[in-house]
């Protein structure tokens, strides 16, 4: 509680000192922010898709597809509900992916031939063409990244985030 009136109170006197309000970005207070795991997950991710955003013509499609494209490739037959555990993405998500997936011509759903009522995903060879341009542009994009770490301590944050995941 002493952070968050803190903050507050570090507000109330900026406002005092600053009347006009107009401060340079090297004065705002970030308060807890920097000490927050969430904020700087997201403000890391933020700037990763913003490089891949500008890497690939069109916009960033979307880690989510290239997660699916990923998974279908290295598992053939892979069901819908396995995509949604290993994304960490809700089933209804996976149907809109696997969805833009089929149209893009990057997918294929086929019944299985032992539970009819599970589909198995297939990756095209158009998929497997689209996913080769894919890795290429997000390996080039990350590695824009490494310069800021030592090869040990780019493994190490992994590991660390790793552990995260559910």
């Amino acid at each position: 509680m002493d952070y968050v009136m803190g903050a507050v109170n570090a507000g109330a006197m900026a406002d005092l000192e600053n009347p006009g309000g107009a401060l340079s970005d090297d004065q705002i207070d970030l308060g807890v922010l920097p000490d927050l795991l969430g904020y700087n997950l997201r403000s890391a991710q933020l700037a990763l898709q913003r490089s891949l955003s500008k890497a690939i013509p069109g916009g960033d499609p979307g880690s989510g597809i290239f997660g699916l494209l990923v998974l279908c490739a290295g598992n053939p037959g892979i069901s819908q509900i396995q995509v949604a555990r290993h994304l960490t993405i809700d089933k209804a998500s996976v149907v809109a992916l696997v969805d833009r997936g089929e149209e893009s011509g990057w997918l294929q759903r086929r019944r299985a031939p032992d539970d009819r009522r599970r589909h198995g995903l297939f990756i095209t060879p158009e998929g497997n063409a689209h996913l080769a341009q894919m890795k290429l542009r997000m390996r080039n994009c990350e590695h824009s990244f490494d310069a800021l770490f030592a090869p040990e301590e780019r493994q190490q944050l992994l590991t660390l985030l790793q552990r995260i995941r559910p």
